[in-house]
């Protein structure tokens, strides 16, 4: 099996900041990856989201300006889950052999 390349690692954060309007400057700054859907969630503390950083990035983001708005938590090493769950994930065609029938949950057509 060949050498897999080697991936930066990503890490999911969430920042808050006082109001959205430091948020989203915050934002402008660092450039992080918004995910599919971003979500501005207002709570006690401020206004929150969930970014997504590689790891220079967060360090750069964390040395930014506009970081000094923010209060930044990791929340997830998203490239550690990947690996973890990548294991779980077999080799080969599992319905190669003929007459193989699938199994597990839904439909079987």
């Amino acid at each position: 099996m060949s050498e897999e390349p080697e991936f930066p690692e990503v890490l999911r954060c969430h920042v808050v900041a006082e109001n959205a309007d430091e948020l989203r400057k915050f934002v402008r700054e660092t450039d992080p990856d918004l995910g599919c859907r971003p979500v501005m969630r207002g709570g006690r503390t401020g206004v929150g989201a969930e970014l997504y950083f590689r790891q220079d990035q967060l360090d750069r983001a964390r040395s930014s300006r506009s970081a000094q708005l923010v209060d930044i938590t990791t929340v997830e090493n998203v490239t550690e889950n990947w690996r973890a769950r990548k294991e779980e994930v077999g080799d080969g065609d599992r319905f190669a052999a003929r007459g193989a029938v699938p199994r597990g949950l839904g439909r079987k057509e």
